[in-house]
């Protein structure tokens, strides 16, 4: 009977090593898994334009790895409207029921008002610190590891993986409360 329960205990503790082997020899760039990210938000994004009858004619970028699709700036117009014509079905998907969210470069980068970029940057923070002993992104690795660059810099200068994680994710629920018109939480 005890010989069953070392080779049960054992059998568990094979299959955790095999589970968690990858994540003890990853690699410190985290760069696949930001363009996985951005080839999603580029999809949500195409995805809300056929939706919204957009002309695929009027969407550009996002052909590397890494990039973003965006409306191209001379469309911005037509697609987007403005706060003085009213807001067109695209851009009330993209950004909420406020017209004040309006950019004057949308892109993939702002799905649900841009939370689902804070989102992954906050996950990006914390998966980096966790392949990297709890280290934070390095400055230096803005460019290629995260999503936004807005709120990177304010993130990044927390100096600490929680006020980086913190900030970020802060940043996404503000976003959609921004999104649903609601008033921000922090």
């Amino acid at each position: 009977m005890d010989i069953r329960k070392i080779a049960v205990v054992g059998g568990f503790a094979v299959g955790a090593a095999l589970t968690f082997a990858p994540l003890a020899s990853a690699d410190t760039d985290i760069t696949s898994t930001v363009d996985s990210e951005i080839t999603l938000l580029n999809t949500l994004f195409t995805g809300e334009a056929d939706l919204t009858s957009v002309p695929s004619a009027d969407i550009t970028g996002g052909t590397t790895a890494g990039s973003f699709e965006i409306i191209n700036p001379s469309d911005v117009g037509a697609v987007d409207g403005t706060a003085a014509t009213g807001t067109t079905p695209f851009a009330e998907l993209l950004y909420g029921f406020n017209p004040a969210n309006l950019t004057l470069d949308p892109g993939a980068y702002d799905v649900l008002n841009g939370a689902v970029g804070e989102f992954d940057d906050a996950f990006n923070v914390g998966l980096y610190a966790l392949e990297n002993g709890g280290a934070l992104v390095p400055t230096t690795d803005i460019g290629t590891d995260l999503i936004s660059t807005g709120a990177t810099t304010t993130a990044l200068g927390t100096d600490s993986v929680t006020g980086a994680f913190t900030t970020f994710f802060e940043a996404g629920v503000s976003d959609m409360a921004g999104y649903f018109d609601l008033p921000s939480l922090f």
